[in-house]
């Protein structure tokens, strides 16, 4: 049987103390978590247009 051994800090994906990351990864960081939250708040939006003008209709 073969054990193979992993760097957790690599699963994890945290940066190694020996190689800090440059302020530009962590601008590219944050500009992705944005873009991955963008079809959530559009379809947030939606929703609620879509509820206010359906109980406007109502009134």
């Amino acid at each position: 049987m073969n054990a193979t051994t992993t760097n957790r800090a690599r699963i994890a994906g945290v940066n190694p103390a020996a190689e800090p990351a440059a302020p530009t990864d962590y601008i590219r960081i944050a500009q992705n978590s944005l873009l991955t939250e963008l079809p959530g708040v559009a379809f947030g939006i939606i929703t609620l247009v879509y509820i206010v003008s359906s109980l406007l209709a109502l009134a």
